[in-house]
């Protein structure tokens, strides 16, 4: 596929906001089952979204290092550069922010209050 070979230069900008949103989400609303339940799949939650922003993140990493657009205008090549660059430092910031999820839905049960 053309888009894995060459990246996307939007992909980390979305998938970190869009995964840590959905992770922090799904972590609020099973909150009271959770705690009642003894089972604990907050940790997975975060994970699984901490690899989602990690792949948006490889992806417009590959994005930048992308040299086949050459045929763009200078403008056009410029601004995608940025955009892929600013999405690489969003999606590892928000994989750094889905990792520390993580680690305190490991240290803390939901039932502390």
């Amino acid at each position: 596929m053309q888009a894995t070979r060459t990246g996307v230069s939007w992909a980390g900008l979305v998938s970190g906001p869009a995964a840590w949103a959905i992770t922090l989400q799904l972590d609020y609303s099973i909150a009271f089952w959770q705690c009642h339940a003894g089972f604990r799949p907050t940790a997975l939650f975060s994970l699984t979204g901490a690899a989602v922003a990690m792949a948006g993140a490889v992806l417009s990493w590959r994005a930048v290092r992308d040299r086949s657009h050459g045929t763009s205008p200078a403008s056009k090549a410029r601004t995608r550069a940025f955009l892929a660059r600013t999405s690489v430092g969003v999606g590892a910031l928000f994989t750094l922010v889905l990792l520390a999820q993580t680690l305190a839905g490991l240290t803390f049960s939901g039932c502390e209050l």
